[in-house]
């Protein structure tokens, strides 16, 4: 029986004629064409990314403007029904709570159209609505933890609009469940928006959204201006978040009909799927889709022919659809990888996790205690998300990318684990993380801790919406931490690194708001504060694993290798596979 290299190497002089059978000579490196005249999946230089597409008429030729302000609207519409959301889940559940204790009807509460009633704000009530808010997490968190991945793989493969365009559909499906939710109160419980999460964490979510964006801006931009292409789009993110909020808290308190924010949310992500659908051109090329394509086709073939037997093809079958195997892609081995390497991609995704799950954790009860504390409204919590959220705009669109432009200049890349044979254009797309991202992450992670520490020792409004606003400097932590990351792999692999990312994000979407919400439901009556205690406490755990990244370190894979189930096989030759 042949072995899986031999396979391999009859399958690529079937199906790819354009492989030579001879084995490299050692100077190939990642800027050479694997498939002939293909163009290559690794690094690329500049020159190479706009002559894929030199041919093109501008309006079909990718770019990241084609993408920020319809994402600005994407974002507009998704930050903008949070707040009023979360008070719909409150009301509903105090509703059901009051009906339970027999009062009379007269007395049983309706769902408020823009206000929350006094009687909701008790623990009791605020302990039920934080253990359903930790089930819609559940619900959502764990189905994207599985579907991320694959939709991010898929991506590399047959583009970034279709996968862009299923996500942004789950979300709008999700949105109507919350209107027949807040319309229709006696016909549907609030069990209703279970059904919405679960449509939503399908389709990948947010997260899948905001992965396929960024990898979106990495196939039309160079590693050097990467972290600040993330930066925009994270801006991009809060720019929406802080225009959402602030017109929705002005229609709410103008119309009193809470309902209003929900269908101007359904409309914009309407148009979303429809722009990306008509008039977003694809940032892949149908050449850089087949060869990722083709790959797929002869990994899949390589595990068939491993297996053997049936038993090993059930095992092989469990891995392929194993989430977690695309979590490999943060430890690689064998040629071209190092200790140091693995070291900085474990404790950048590490960093990562912890900064979202703080995130999307800490969110929704920084809410559920101000209105608690301060007896906020909609329009008070909004106006809130709408400050702390400029704050990180600020960040992102002016002083990050001037902190760049200035400093980059002094912390230049003074060491590099590339091979010999690597060429300047391939060192300069295919960095690692530089010294400033290393400093750009501490310094995100410091003051978001500061921030979340202020929280809990705010006593008035004014104090804690300062906290908030300290916390958003950190800001800059999150693109800068995935643009390092994506400088450590081949451009090829950019949407199964951030697809690998959206399934961390999945998990911590899962993980921190269980835990969060556990700790404030068992103390808001006697300590609220204390899960903003342990949300600093976890940021300054991370804050201690920054100093384990090394800077300047890359992945240069080897161009006759490839990967199937953790081992090396020959593309080119069986010679370079052990008997």
């Amino acid at each position: 029986m042949l072995g899986a290299a031999e396979i391999l190497a009859e399958e690529d002089a079937s199906i790819l004629p354009q492989v030579s059978t001879e084995v490299q000579s050692p100077s190939a490196n990642e800027s050479s064409p694997l498939l002939g005249g293909a163009i290559d999946d690794g690094v690329v230089a500049k020159n190479d990314i706009l002559r894929e597409w030199e041919h093109v008429n501008w309006w079909r030729r990718p770019s990241v403007n084609w993408l920020l302000i319809p994402f600005i609207l994407f974002t507009m519409a998704h930050g903008s029904v949070q707040v009023p959301k979360l008070n719909i889940i409150m009301e509903l559940i105090c509703r059901d709570y009051y009906a339970d204790q027999k009062l009379p009807p007269g007395d049983i509460l309706r769902v408020a159209l823009g206000g929350v009633d006094d009687q909701c704000q008790t623990p009791k009530i605020q302990a039920l609505v934080s253990r359903f808010a930790l089930y819609l997490q559940l619900t959502a968190g764990g189905l994207s933890a599985i579907t991320a991945p694959i939709l991010g793989a898929y991506s590399d493969r047959y583009g970034r609009r279709p996968v862009l365009m299923i996500s942004s559909l789950g979300l709008l499906t999700s949105e109507v469940t919350s209107i027949f939710a807040a319309k229709y109160p006696h016909t549907f419980s609030v069990n209703l928006l279970l059904f919405g999460a679960i449509l939503d964490g399908v389709t990948g979510s947010f997260m899948v959204v905001t992965a396929i964006a960024h990898s979106y801006a990495v196939d039309c931009t160079t590693a050097e201006k990467r972290a600040v292409t993330f930066g925009y789009f994270q801006g991009s993110l809060f720019l929406g978040i802080v225009a959402g909020p602030a017109l929705g808290g002005m229609l709410i308190k103008a119309t009193g009909k809470v309902l209003n924010i929900f269908y101007a949310a359904l409309a914009s992500h309407g148009f979303f799927i429809l722009y990306i659908m008509i008039l977003l051109p694809e940032s892949l090329t149908p050449a850089r889709m087949r060869i990722a394509q083709e790959k797929h086709a002869h990994r899949q073939s390589l595990r068939e022919q491993a297996a053997g037997s049936q038993v090993r093809s059930y095992v092989h079958a469990v891995k392929l659809w194993n989430p977690l195997q695309s979590l490999a892609i943060f430890y690689p081995t064998g040629p071209g990888s190092s200790p140091r390497l693995r070291t900085n991609l474990v404790v950048l995704a590490a960093c990562d996790t912890i900064f979202f799950g703080v995130g999307i954790s800490g969110m929704p009860l920084t809410i559920m205690y101000a209105e608690m504390m301060f007896k906020w409204g909609n329009y008070e919590s909004s106006i809130y998300l709408s400050l702390v959220n400029s704050v990180r705009v600020v960040m992102l669109f002016v002083v990050m990318p001037l902190m760049i432009k200035g400093v980059s200049s002094i912390w230049k890349d003074r060491e590099t684990n590339a091979p010999p044979e690597a060429t300047n254009a391939e060192k300069a797309l295919h960095p690692g993380a530089g010294t400033l991202d290393i400093v750009l992450i501490r310094f995100a992670i410091v003051t978001e801790s500061i921030g979340y520490l202020g929280y809990a020792v705010a006593s008035a409004g004014a104090g804690f919406t300062l906290a908030g606003m300290m916390a958003a400097l950190g800001g800059v932590g999150s693109p800068t931490i995935q643009s390092a990351l994506t400088k450590h792999i081949p451009r090829g692999k950019t949407g199964q690194l951030l697809g690998a990312s959206a399934l961390l994000h999945s998990l911590a979407r899962v993980l921190f708001p269980i835990i969060s919400n556990l700790i404030y439901a068992d103390t808001v009556g006697t300590f609220p504060q204390a899960v903003f205690v342990c949300l600093a406490s976890v940021l300054s755990l991370s804050a201690g694993c920054s100093y384990f990244i090394t800077p300047h370190l890359q992945l240069y894979e080897d161009k006759h290798a490839n990967m199937v189930d953790g081992e090396h096989v020959s593309l080119l030759s069986p010679t370079h596979v052990a008997s």
